[in-house]
């Protein structure tokens, strides 16, 4: 049996509301604590080592994505080799994650959950979020998918939470999927020192006798508590904490600099992470601590990870604001990064209109002259190879792959005469993988894949490599290659939707259609908003029949995106198909008016036409599409539609160059037989005929009395 609840529930604070579902499994997403996924990772500290001791084989595929967001869970499970990605240096660091890891990784969190549900729980179970309002960007996100994914027959949320404010996302999935109920009243057991209770919460305790016992404390004593609170938090061993607590304490203790170091140390490993909103929360709290003139090192480098992570995150023009600021110091090194990251910017991150390749090659050429004359040898090639590989990313968008190539490859020679063969091996990595996709760009297939094979050599573990080789793999016709390699990235990776819709598109191309909605509904319960995989769902619903599917995904994907030709088009499929003809041959129109080069549309049209008693309409449509693509079966469709016009010859020369490209419908040489003895050819008709009925082999065809008769 499973809960009979059909909806998850929004616990607020009411004296009317009924009571929110009592939780099996309570946790708290106060940032404060852990810093990113405070609240996923209490719950796999509770969660993994259950599932393991039930069924390791549930957890261990995830290992990876399980540690990424529970770093404590190490200790438990067998991890695989690191990437060179994970492995690298701070300052070896040259790959950052997309911002989209982590809503890739909350999947992986998510599916954990509903197995641990499934086989542990399999009567419902019900988890509380607690401290919302103070949760990271990381557990709001797992929020927002546990809501829309998790049934709550099986899994029941219960979100704490008064005002989700400007969290307009989460907002909406909690009107769509919970109702709303009364949050529990807890009552805490306050005994003791009531302002230690405080400091040893860790600043979440909200209670006001606590909050005013604290306060009461002298500012020096509050600070020596502070101290003394991260030692111990350090001492435990728990690396999520100098994520959330220990900064916090250290922001309060008694030593502004060694606090200033803490959040430097953790904005850089949020970064690293790809927890771009608590790296850039950690770096301005920073900066609150520490000034430029007195600790620059510690300020400009904060400025620095304010600045990538509004790069990542947006807006864009509030990135440029703190990358002028670096320029008003004269550190050369903080000159070079932010030319670099400036040119970045312009041919990367800002919105697609305001992009600027030129300028951006004017900030890469800056970049490279200040690399090159860096003070310290021993970084100078480095940071030399590693401009000139920004470059070429923007020679790359100003459509120029001979000078990205040139770049690329001037980048990879430097390296590899001035750096042992054991350093640097990431940088090595990026560059290797940046030259196999300029070449992949340039059509040297052959070339690219051995770059890829390379990189792969070399960093085995790193799903996306396998991803972009797919890509090559198919283009290059090596179509089982390409399908073996989305296996490996699918494998590797957190789950993510590109894997799936990409393979579903190979798969529809070697004809395996169920396969290929098996993976689309898949990418779609990843990212249920991706037109293009509601596009090719679409047609593969067509194709098999259930319009009712087909109509709820056009319907959606017009939602999202009104003038989509192909779906404008599939409505149009669907209202013909229901008869409604006039609101079918509006929608064929307006997805012609969208792309007029929509073969199907104009194809569509015509069968619409000619069904519908306007043959005239049908060839002229018919011969739009043929002017785009020469297709037998648009031909087939013209001479059809001549006949009835009466213009026999015009179907002769269709069904002449069908039959030539090799269409094999015994029927069209029948229906050129019947062109032929129009036209006076009666020898040519009982040729067509002849061949037409031996077509049939052992069956009947349906002309045979009329061809009997030899009148067709």
């Amino acid at each position: 049996m499973t809960s009979p609840r059909a909806r998850h529930c929004r616990a607020v604070t009411s004296d009317s509301l009924p009571p929110a579902p009592s939780p099996h499994v309570e946790t708290g997403c106060h940032r404060r604590l852990r810093g990113p996924y405070t609240g996923a990772g209490a719950l796999l500290r509770r969660v993994v080592p259950e599932l393991l001791a039930h069924n390791a084989d549930l957890v261990l595929p995830r290992a990876t994505n399980v540690v990424a967001v529970a770093p404590e869970l190490a200790v438990v499970l067998p991890l695989p080799e690191k990437t060179l990605t994970e492995a690298a240096e701070p300052r070896e660091r040259t790959r950052f994650y997309s911002a989209g890891r982590t809503e890739r990784l909350v999947h992986g969190v998510a599916e954990l959950l509903l197995d641990w549900a499934r086989v542990l729980h399999p009567d419902g179970v019900v988890v509380a979020f607690t401290d919302v309002d103070q949760a990271d960007e990381t557990d709001r996100e797992l929020l927002r998918v546990l809501l829309r994914r998790c049934d709550p027959r099986r899994l029941t949320v219960v979100v704490e939470l008064d005002d989700p404010g400007d969290d307009e996302v989460l907002a909406a999935a909690l009107a769509r999927y919970a109702d709303t109920g009364a949050r529990r009243v807890r009552t805490p057991v306050l005994e003791g020192d009531l302002a230690q209770l405080y400091v040893d919460s860790d600043g979440v305790l909200d209670d006001e006798a606590v909050l005013q016992a604290y306060r009461a404390l002298p500012a020096d004593e509050r600070a020596r508590r502070h101290s003394a609170r991260a030692e111990v938090l350090l001492a435990s061993g728990e690396p999520s904490f100098e994520l959330g607590a220990v900064p916090y304490h250290r922001e309060r203790g008694t030593d502004p600099v060694v606090a200033g170091e803490t959040l430097l140390t953790a904005t850089t490993r949020c970064l690293e992470l790809g927890y771009y909103h608590a790296s850039m929360d950690l770096a301005l709290r920073g900066r609150e601590l520490v000034s430029a003139a007195e600790h620059p090192h510690l300020y400009w480098n904060l400025t620095t990870k304010v600045a990538a992570c509004l790069s990542y995150l947006g807006p864009g023009e509030e990135a440029a604001r703190y990358l002028g600021e670096l320029r008003h110091t004269t550190d050369a090194e903080m000159h070079m990064r932010s030319s670099y990251m400036t040119a970045m910017l312009h041919t990367r991150y800002l919105p697609k209109d305001a992009l600027d390749h030129e300028l951006a090659l004017e900030w890469s050429n800056i970049s490279i002259v200040l690399a090159d004359n860096y003070p310290k040898p021993e970084r100078r090639t480095f940071n030399g190879a590693f401009m000139r590989n920004g470059k070429a990313l923007v020679e790359l968008h100003r459509g120029d792959l001979q000078a990205a190539l040139d770049l690329v490859n001037e980048a990879i020679g430097m390296t590899d005469s001035h750096l042992g063969h054991e350093e640097q091996l990431l940088h090595r990595s990026v560059l290797t993988h940046n030259r196999a996709q300029v070449l992949a760009a340039m059509g040297k297939h052959a070339e690219a894949l051995r770059d890829y094979d390379d990189v792969i050599r070399r960093d085995p573990n790193y799903g996306e490599y396998y991803f972009d080789r797919a890509t090559v793999r198919r283009a290059a016709g090596r179509t089982a290659e390409a399908m073996d390699d989305y296996a490996a990235a699918i494998r590797l990776s957190p789950p993510f939707h590109e894997a799936h819709y990409n393979r579903a598109d190979l798969l529809r191309e070697l004809g395996d259609d169920e396969g290929a909605l098996r993976d689309l509904d898949y990418a779609l319960e990843l990212e249920p908003d991706h037109v293009d995989s509601l596009v090719n769902r679409v047609d593969l619903l067509l194709a098999g029949g259930d319009a009712g599917r087909a109509s709820v995904d056009v319907e959606h994907g017009l939602a999202l995106d009104p003038r989509n030709a192909r779906l404008l088009a599939a409505r149009g499929s669907l209202l013909a198909e229901a008869g409604e003809h006039e609101a079918a041959w509006a929608a064929y129109s307006a997805a012609l008016e969208q792309d007029a080069t929509l073969v199907a549309a104009w194809g569509n049209r015509a069968v619409l036409a000619f069904t519908t008693g306007r043959p005239d309409q049908a060839v002229e449509d018919l011969t739009e599409a043929l002017r785009i693509a020469d297709d037998p079966v648009l031909r087939v469709n013209r001479a059809i539609a001549s006949q009835e016009l009466g213009n026999h010859r015009q179907a002769v020369r269709d069904l002449d160059a069908a039959l030539a490209a090799g269409a094999g419908d015994p029927d069209l040489l029948y229906l050129r037989g019947v062109s032929r003895q129009a036209l006076g050819d009666d020898a040519g008709a009982r040729v067509d005929w002849e061949a037409h009925l031996a077509g049939y082999g052992d069956e009947v065809s349906p002309h045979a009395g009329k061809i009997a008769e030899g009148v067709a």
